[in-house]
C-alpha cells in the first residue's frame, strides 16, 4: 500500500516537468494553437517585455501574443531550458536561437504559472526581446573539432544544462529536443549533443536502440557528456 502510494506522488510530481516540456516543444515546433489547451480560457497573464508592459485577460489574447513573437520564425534552436516547481508555481524558462527572414537572433523568457486541473490559470512572463546574433560568430553547423585524436564533424550542436540536480527535468525534455533537432536535419548528418547530467547517457543512449538513430561517439569532458548522433 506504501509503495502504491509513493508511485502515484512520483507520477504526480513529473507531470508538471511534462507540462513544462509540452509548452517548450509547442513554440520549438510551430504549433503555437497547443498552448492555448494548455490554459484556462480565462487566463489571467501578466507579460513583461523591453519597453513594453501588458495585462492579458484569456488563452487567445496569450497565444495571439505569442505569434506575435514566433510566427514568422524559423529554425529554432533549443539552447536552454528549465522546468521546476516553484513553491506552489510552476517554473518554465527558456532559450532560443532561431531566424527571422534572413536574420538570426536569441531570445530567452521565463515564466511563472498557477495550475489548476491541468491548466495554466495565471503566468507571468518575463521576456528578454530578440537579441540579434552574428551567426558568423556562433558555433552552428559543420564545425570540426578534435575529440580524443580523432577528426569528428557535426553539422548542428545542441547544449542542455539544467540547473541544479533535476534528473526528472532532463530525461523529460533532452530526447524530445534531441528528435526535434534531428527532424531538421538530413539523414546521415551528425548532431553534437553537450549536456552536464551525467544520468543521461543511459536515457540517450536507450533512446538511440529505439529510434535507430546511432550514436557514433559518446566523450566524457569533465562534468560534461557530449553524444554525436548520427540521423538515420
Amino acid at each position: 500500500m506504501m509503495e502504491g502510494q509513493m508511485q502515484a506522488e512520483r507520477v504526480e510530481a513529473a507531470r508538471p516537468e511534462r507540462f513544462g516540456e509540452a509548452w517548450i516543444h509547442a513554440i520549438a515546433e510551430g504549433a503555437l494553437d497547443r498552448l492555448e489547451r494548455l490554459c484556462s480560457p480565462r487566463l489571467n497573464s501578466r507579460v513583461l517585455t523591453p519597453g513594453q508592459f501588458a495585462n492579458l485577460s484569456s488563452a487567445a489574447e496569450l497565444v495571439a501574443k505569442y505569434k506575435d513573437w514566433f510566427a514568422e520564425c524559423t529554425d529554432f534552436q533549443v539552447e536552454a531550458s528549465r522546468v521546476a516547481r516553484i513553491g506552489k508555481r510552476l517554473g518554465i524558462s527558456y532559450r532560443f536561437l532561431l531566424r527571422d527572414h534572413e536574420d538570426w537572433f536569441r531570445i530567452e523568457q521565463q515564466l511563472y504559472c498557477t495550475l489548476k486541473d491541468g491548466r495554466v490559470q495565471q503566468l507571468h512572463l518575463l521576456c528578454s526581446g530578440f537579441q540579434r546574433v552574428e551567426i558568423e560568430k556562433e558555433t552552428i553547423p559543420m564545425n570540426m573539432e578534435k575529440n580524443g585524436g580523432q577528426d569528428r564533424a557535426r553539422d548542428a550542436l545542441l547544449e542542455f544544462y539544467p540547473e541544479g540536480s533535476d534528473t526528472a527535468s532532463t530525461c523529460a525534455l533532452l530526447t524530445p529536443m534531441i528528435k526535434a533537432r534531428l527532424g531538421e536535419m538530413r539523414s546521415m548528418q551528425v548532431l553534437e549533443v553537450r549536456v552536464n547530467d551525467p544520468a543521461a547517457r543511459g536515457d540517450v543512449e536507450a533512446w538511440s536502440r529505439l529510434s535507430g538513430n546511432p550514436i557514433l561517439k559518446m566523450v566524457a569532458d569533465g562534468q560534461t557528456l557530449r553524444f554525436f548522433v548520427q540521423k538515420k
